[in-house]
């Protein structure tokens, strides 16, 4: 008995020093510290995968020693490429290299978390690229009636076949999270593929309306909005049926959204995602010395929404340090950001990105940037 007694209190003591040594990135009440990874701007000039394998080394040592927790690696590009070697996705930046894979697995000797970034609809620009290529009756139209390089989310077909790559990606890597970008319409002029453009008009005849008219026109938003919540709402049954369930985030612009065709609050209030990561793009080049107090209304418009909403949902703020919007010009800015978002209640930061945070990094961890804001969030309860 005696010795019964003695094998479980050192069973005990053992848990207690695994749970005392665990990685704080790993805690899932932490608040979410990430930067989003282009990969290919880690690898640029190296050839040798060894090599590519001590640049992703070096890197993670770097960000875990950073204060950040969360890697956000691009896993497909705008251009319809896949940055991992899949099996759905024709174009492969890497070949059959899996640059993806060795970060995961480097990352959780780490005890950082991974959210893969997929570029949900794009593919292509401009031109279709990609799936496109093999598809081009899944593609958005312009105007003019000519296939844009955009997938569109009205395509039955269409959808079925984004939804099949992120369940590739979830079961491949098995990741904390998984972030949509470019989950939208090229902006308001896209006309749908034609299967969906052909559904539209059949049920909104031009007799009762009117191409063109203000009627066809928001009868015409309104469906678009709707094909791509039923697209984001695959995407949500998919990965919550995955064991284990990664966590759902979209990267979004603002309350405006919700006048057009990307309706987050309803996607928010039914369930299907997790966390609303929203631009913090806001610079001296596009709006002067009232920047500021553009993303102040931002971030305030937002927070208001979100407050009405029963389903909790984390709030989080991207802050970019380098885009083609413009950039901050000195680290203190990072700071201004931080303290906006926070004002107006997110529970944590991502940095677009991780390469052009880098070199401000000396001047952030010598004025305890992150650790003020860190200090005192209250992150959502996850899933």
């Amino acid at each position: 008995m005696r010795d019964l007694r003695c094998l479980v209190l050192a069973c005990l003591v053992l848990m207690a020093a695994g749970a005392s040594v665990q990685n704080p990135a790993s805690r899932a009440d932490e608040p979410f510290m990430g930067a989003y990874i282009h990969l290919p701007a880690w690898f640029r000039g190296q050839r040798d995968e060894a090599a590519r394998r001590r640049v992703i080394v070096d890197n993670l040592d770097r960000f875990r020693d950073s204060g950040l927790r969360v890697l956000m690696p691009f896993v497909t590009t705008t251009g319809g490429a896949a940055e991992y070697p899949s099996e759905l996705i024709p174009d492969r930046v890497w070949g059959d290299w899996d640059p993806v894979a060795v970060m995961v697995d480097e990352a959780r000797q780490r005890g950082l978390q991974i959210y893969p970034v997929m570029c949900v609809l794009a593919c292509g620009h401009t031109r279709p690229a990609g799936v496109l290529n093999e598809h081009p009756e899944w593609a958005l139209r312009d105007k003019a009636g000519q296939p844009m390089g955009f997938i569109s989310p009205g395509h039955p077909e269409a959808r079925k076949w984004v939804v099949s790559v992120l369940r590739e990606i979830a079961a491949r890597y098995r990741p904390d999270g998984i972030l949509l970008d470019y989950c939208r319409y090229p902006g308001s002029e896209a006309q749908m593929d034609p299967v969906a453009q052909a559904r539209f008009e059949a049920s909104h005849p031009a007799e009762r309306f009117p191409p063109g008219s203000p009627r066809y026109n928001e009868e015409f938003r309104k469906y678009k909005r709707d094909c791509l919540t039923e697209l984001v709402g695959q995407i949500g049954a998919e990965l919550r049926a995955r064991e284990p369930t990664p966590r759902i985030a979209v990267y979004m612009w603002g309350a405006h959204e919700l006048r057009g065709t990307r309706d987050w609050r309803t996607w928010a209030e039914r369930g299907y995602l997790d966390m609303l990561n929203l631009t913090g793009y806001a610079y001296r080049e596009q709006y002067g010395e009232d920047y500021l107090k553009v993303l102040d209304e931002r971030f305030r418009d937002a927070a208001a929404i979100l407050e009405e909403i029963e389903h909790p949902v984390e709030f989080t703020i991207c802050v970019g340090i380098a885009t083609s919007h413009g950039k901050i010009r000195e680290a203190r800015e990072i700071e201004d950001y931080l303290d906006i978002g926070k004002r107006h209640g997110v529970q944590g930061a991502s940095f677009f990105t991780w390469r052009t945070l880098q070199p401000y990094l000396p001047e952030v961890k010598k004025g305890a940037y992150l650790e003020r804001f860190t200090s005192g969030l209250q992150p959502t309860t996850r899933r």
